[in-house]
């Protein structure tokens, strides 16, 4: 019998079915508390709130993960002191930015609760980075614990609330409750108190490693969050919250897939890549499987989807069957990507996967266009699947041409243990 505890593969699967499922639940009881319109407003906030996070988003904690381990006590503190430095940058950008932003993505919105809702990114700032550097040992236990307990508090916060808000403003006070509750677990589970430093060469590393993974999180934001940010601009809120919905639907499988790759495999990547090639055949393993899987999941989620809408949240969130197998197709993609950058990530280069990303800025501009002459979101979404197979061809021609490259590889660079 497997052990809970013995298992990492199991702890890690456990967090990710929590924290993606709770997600999930927790947009389907608001959208069947406050309605279509209501709900359509909500997730604009939230694509607002996002692009905020993203473009903060330096990965610091996947690089607590990989650093050297005798620059690792120094790298806690630096990491520490740029997350709660970036989480009050962001957050009085924000709530400046709050008029402009709301008025762009859909004019009923109030500034007032889209400043509220960023409240959560300078909590999030103060977390203790300890439960995610424990996974350089494959301990997994502490994230569970911190990630999905904060995901079940806004699971169980969203219903009394919608029922005292009966609006949008619902989502803003259950990001605050996950934020604090995501804060105060890493602290309590912590086996060290959080830390502050910024010695020089620690922090130059970080920034070297951070700033690539920051424009690529801006470009992943625009991959997996473009297509609802043209249609919160061109479309109604009820249309807004219908689409969000099918497409929440349709990447749920995908993302809980792909943040369970890069953690799980992203500590043995970063071993194998210091010894030339080492980690090919784990690579194609793992291709192989997850193509299987892919598959699977654009095929039922394109066959099923709007039915699987339809029985979930009822006839007012239901999108053309077209639109729901392309946002299949284009979640199967994304699946998929996740292994070539995982490694990528793995070797450090985090300028590769900003590489990778930039045909979505192309596709962006052809589908703002397209609805700009009367096309319809079916175009939109086709021209999105379009990117990501793009971008899966790209990464996986800078694995394979990465052969020659690790064999000259002699010494580990900075930003791999």
């Amino acid at each position: 019998m497997i052990s809970f505890r013995s298992s990492p593969a199991l702890q890690l699967a456990l967090t990710q079915i929590i924290v993606e499922g709770s997600t999930f639940l927790r947009n389907l009881i608001l959208a069947r508390l406050i309605g279509a319109e209501q709900m359509g407003l909500a997730v604009a906030v939230a694509l607002g709130i996002r692009l905020f996070e993203m473009i903060g988003d330096f990965g610091l904690e996947r690089w607590l993960v990989q650093v050297r381990s005798s620059d690792l006590g120094l790298a806690r503190g630096t990491v520490h002191s740029l997350q709660a430095l970036k989480g009050l940058l962001l957050t009085g950008l924000a709530v400046l930015a709050a008029v402009p932003v709301t008025k762009a993505l859909q004019p009923q919105l109030d500034p007032g609760i889209f400043a509220l809702a960023a409240i959560a990114i300078a909590i999030r700032g103060l977390v203790n980075c300890d439960y995610r550097e424990r996974q350089r040992g494959r301990d997994y236990a502490a994230t569970l614990q911190v990630e999905g307990g904060s995901s079940l508090v806004a699971l169980f916060a969203i219903a009394p609330i919608a029922l005292l808000t009966r609006d949008y403003s619902a989502f803003a006070w259950a990001s605050i409750s996950q934020a604090v509750a995501l804060c105060m677990l890493s602290h309590v589970v912590a086996r060290r108190a959080i830390s502050f430093n910024t010695e020089p060469g620690i922090l130059k590393q970080a920034l070297r490693f951070g700033f690539p993974v920051a424009c690529n999180a801006a470009l992943m934001f625009l991959a997996m969050q473009g297509d609802r940010v043209l249609i919160a601009i061109y479309f109604e809120p009820e249309f807004l919250a219908a689409f969000a919905l099918a497409a929440q639907l349709a990447l749920l499988p995908a993302l809980a897939g792909a943040k369970y790759l890069l953690t799980f495999d992203l500590p043995r990547f970063s071993r194998l890549t210091l010894r030339p090639n080492a980690w090919q055949s784990l690579f194609r393993s793992r291709m192989r499987r997850v193509a299987v899987i892919a598959a699977t999941l654009a095929l039922v989620l394109g066959v099923l989807g709007d039915e699987l809408v339809f029985f979930l949240y009822g006839s007012q969130f239901v999108v053309d069957p077209t639109v729901m197998g392309l946002l299949a197709l284009a979640a199967g993609l994304r699946l998929l990507r996740a292994v070539p950058n995982t490694l990528l990530t793995a070797m450090g280069r985090t300028t590769v996967l900003l590489a990778c990303n930039l045909p979505r800025i192309v596709t962006l501009f052809l589908a703002c266009g397209a609805l700009a002459i009367g096309a319809g979101p079916a175009t939109v979404v086709f021209i999105g699947a379009l990117s990501e197979a793009a971008g899966l061809m790209m990464g996986l021609s800078a694995v394979y041409a990465s052969d020659r490259w690790q064999s000259r590889l002699s010494q580990p660079s900075p930003e791999t243990l």
